[in-house]
């Protein structure tokens, strides 16, 4: 149980004997009223503070803004939950620069104190945010972000402070989870160290600004105004930092930000890898991406044991027009219907928002106000800029996915719609200039439409802000639900899809452990085997960690690997290819484990997977050094939902009174899996 006292700012939970807020609250803002000067506020005038009902409400007033300030805190359960509104109450619109609503905490005598980030303690470009105290006081701290030159963006508004979708902040064996959740604007949790007269402190929990502003509605009031900032939850917890992860993993579950019982993706086969990509170029498209090549890859899919065909560049005539290149591929409905009765695959697709040659009316095109709408340099590539929150636009871009789609397509991603910088064009139809929030909610919309016409189909959307390697926009959350709880279905696997063994060996790749720990939210991914090593090992660290799998690449395009800037390594396709069906075999055997099981982190390298209705479980162990290993590990009992007597495969074991003791060697960059139970009889 947690108790605060709004009159001091205390935040305590007696049960464990912690303060994880001993100063008083932080109530600060700045900001324009009308077209007036820049003012700052510290503190509340007239602030009123009532107790009812368990429930304590805090009123007040920022004077030289003249904004008012709604808190209310109420127990829920064990936690507590904190909302914030503001009410602009002026004959005049204000806009707010800096927005500082926090507990605070002096940090320079905790000892042993951390604040480590959920889900990203490791981000997606291998950044740890895991500090200490001392990182904390001496400014030891960094927030991973997306930059891209080619575009305007906004300054960032979160600099010398931290950002996340949720915080531990305590020893790590026990403490405080503070989640952000606001599923109507795009706002992250913001803890930020400083120092004053001579103090160490670190604000956290309330509201701040983030990103390029988030959340945008609150940037500017309209008189009369009130907005309402996304809740806050405090959440003692005890037994280590995976506690804390599976803390938010089960408000996310809460929330409907998971999967459905039934979900059992289909595997897929990326034909990408072998039949390579040729960037809308008419001649290499009409000499490579055929019908035949297709059905090549389609071969190659049933060999394996896949279950969809995934059609990604070279589908189309060029790419972004999302016109099917019937000279090339024949038509949609011959497409399904040949690999549904010939080789057993239902068929997938990619969609992208941006384009590759000079199609679109200009009209349609992101208007900036320096430059006229034309192509922009991108990655060797000419990129032209539609704006997605043109509605004519969005409405003819839905019809020609519709007309693809409707035909039994069974998976769509929906990629490179990120954010291309505010568009100022009025005869769009959008508020002028576009937020980053307009253009999600139009990616967003898009997604959920297709879905809604097209039952059965699953739905990947990347993040459209910052949709690549170094750290997502939008909260993990945002958007999701299957059926009509979001807009989409699944999240990107944050694209280790090139160089996997390097992501491996760098530690980029743990992004995806952590972010198991503390979501369910599907991932797809798919991955090439002739990237891989001769132990499969990057197939069975992406079977472990993303629900959707996809595999492909016999072979490796050298069209593909010169666009990334990657040699592949020697390989014997024929040995390679014949390993991953070996691979398939037995995951298919285990597939209901790694698609819809509970994710159990013993260690960065050593996971487990389990189902309610089965007894033991999956263990995927991992030797990510360059020389031989002996692992030993222990898994408790009452994570197997079994007997001792369970038969366990894979590893040498020994049941103790504390549960399982599993003992194995692992040859350098090794993967080993190991069944227990039910899933040593399967």
């Amino acid at each position: 149980m947690l108790i605060t006292k709004a009159e001091t700012g205390r935040l305590h939970s007696p049960e464990m004997g912690m303060d994880f807020a001993d100063r008083p609250y932080h109530y600060a803002l700045s900001g324009r009223v009308g077209a007036g000067a820049l003012v700052s506020d510290c503190g509340l005038a007239e602030k009123a503070c009532q107790e009812h009902g368990g429930k304590t409400t805090v009123t007040g007033r920022f004077a030289n803004t003249g904004i008012e300030l709604l808190q209310v805190f109420r127990p829920v359960g064990e936690h507590l939950e904190e909302t914030i509104s503001l009410k602009n109450p002026n004959a005049e619109p204000v806009t707010l620069s800096r927005l500082e609503l926090g507990f605070v905490a002096e940090i320079g005598h905790r000892t042993g104190w951390r604040l480590c980030a959920i889900p990203f303690r490791v981000q997606l470009d291998g950044s740890v945010h895991d500090y200490s105290n001392d990182d904390l006081i001496q400014g030891e701290f960094s927030n991973a972000t997306y930059t891209d030159t080619t575009r305007p963006e906004p300054p960032l508004a979160d600099e010398g402070c931290l950002r996340s979708e949720a915080w531990a902040w305590g020893t790590g064996e026990r403490g405080l989870v503070v989640i952000k959740y606001n599923p109507e604007d795009i706002e992250l949790s913001v803890a930020c160290p400083w120092e004053e007269e001579g103090e160490r402190l670190l604000r956290f929990g309330g509201a701040g600004f983030s990103l390029y502003g988030e959340p945008s509605s609150a940037r500017r009031l309209e008189p009369g105004q009130q907005v309402a900032f996304g809740k806050t939850i405090y959440a003692p917890y005890e037994g280590g930092l995976n506690r804390a992860f599976l803390c938010y993993r089960d408000f996310l579950d809460s929330q409907g930000h998971t999967f459905p019982e039934d979900y059992n993706p289909p595997v897929n086969w990326n034909e990408l890898y072998d039949v390579g990509w040729y960037h809308s170029d008419a001649e290499q498209l009409k000499k490579n991406y055929t019908r035949e090549a297709l059905l090549r890859e389609a071969e190659k899919a049933r060999a394996c044991g896949c279950e969809l065909l995934y059609l990604d560049p070279g589908w189309e005539v060029a790419e972004g027009t999302t016109l099917w290149d019937e000279s090339r591929l024949g038509t949609v409905a011959e497409m399904v219907q040949t690999l549904k009765e010939q080789y057993g695959l239902d068929l997938g697709y990619r969609t992208v928002v941006h384009c590759y040659t000079d199609y679109w009316p200009h009209e349609y095109l992101v208007r900036h106000p320096d430059r006229e709408p034309g192509p922009v340099p991108w990655y060797g590539a000419s990129l032209w800029e539609v704006c997605l929150c043109n509605r004519k636009f969005w409405q003819e871009k839905l019809e020609r996915i519709l007309r693809i789609s409707r035909h039994g397509i069974r998976f769509m991603m929906f990629d490179e719609m990120d954010w291309r910088g505010p568009c100022y064009d009025p005869t769009h139809g959008h508020p002028v200039p576009t937020t980053p929030l307009d253009h999600v909610r139009a990616g967003y919309s898009l997604c959920e439409e297709v879905r809604r016409q097209c039952p059965g189909l699953v739905a990947e959307a990347h993040d459209p802000v910052w949709p690549w390697s170094t750290s997502i926009y939008t909260p993990t959350y945002f958007g999701q639900g299957f059926g009509e709880r979001g807009s989409y279905d699944e999240n990107w696997g944050f694209e280790y899809m090139w160089n996997c063994i390097e992501d491996l060996k760098s530690g980029r790749a743990l992004a995806l452990y952590y972010y198991n720990l503390g979501c369910n939210i599907p991932l797809y991914l798919h991955i090439t085997m002739s990237a891989d090593n001769d132990n499969a090992v990057f197939f069975w660290w992406a079977a472990s960690t993303v629900r959707h799998l996809g595999i492909g690449g016999k072979y490796g395009h050298e069209s593909v690997q010169d666009d990334v800037n990657m040699a592949l390594p020697e390989h014997d396709p024929e040995q390679r290819f014949a390993l991953y069906q070996e691979q398939m075999r037995l995951y298919k055997r285990l597939k209901p484990y790694f698609v819809r099981g509970t994710f159990h982190g013993l260690a960065e390298h050593i996971h487990l997977h389990t189902l309610p209705e089965a007894e033991g479980g999956v263990v995927v162990a991992f030797n990510l050094t360059e020389g031989e290993q002996e692992l030993q590990f222990r898994v408790r009992q009452d994570l197997l939902n079994g007997g001792r007597d369970m038969v366990v495969e894979g590893a040498e074991a020994e049941w103790i009174e504390e549960g399982l003791d599993l003992r194995l060697k692992l040859g350098a960059m090794c993967p080993a899996v190991i069944r227990i139970g039910d899933a040593a009889r399967r």
